[in-house]
């Protein structure tokens, strides 16, 4: 075997390893960041209202049957307003904030008669 087609095959191994290399470092790194954000949202209807609960890997990390920060324990009137506060509180996890929900955030989400 001349010494040019040694240098091809060489060449050719090479590429097919970095090609392969490269195919399962990205596969890899996309199983990673699946399974690293594996939360859920789901609403559950009570007797006299909604609730969400906020799970991570199938575990319940925040069952919330009331409206947060309301005095007394007020359901949810509907299940879009349940599931609307329960995405905004897996978006402040997700940011690593603070999941607790202030009366501004809540009245800028959804609207409730409080009463």
């Amino acid at each position: 075997m001349n010494m040019t087609k040694r240098r091809v095959y060489v060449y050719l191994l090479f590429i097919v390893v970095v090609t392969l290399l490269s195919y399962f470092i990205f596969i890899s790194h996309s199983d990673k960041n699946k399974s690293a954000d594996s939360y859920s949202v789901e609403t559950f209807k009570s007797a006299d209202g909604w609730g969400y609960q906020i799970s991570k890997h199938e575990k319940t990390i925040i069952v919330q049957p009331f409206i947060p920060c309301l005095i007394g324990e007020k359901p949810f009137p509907d299940e879009k307003s349940a599931m609307k506060i329960g995405e905004f509180v897996l978006s402040k996890i997700r940011n690593d904030e603070d999941p607790s929900i202030t009366i501004e955030e809540l009245n800028n989400r959804i609207r409730i008669n409080y009463d």
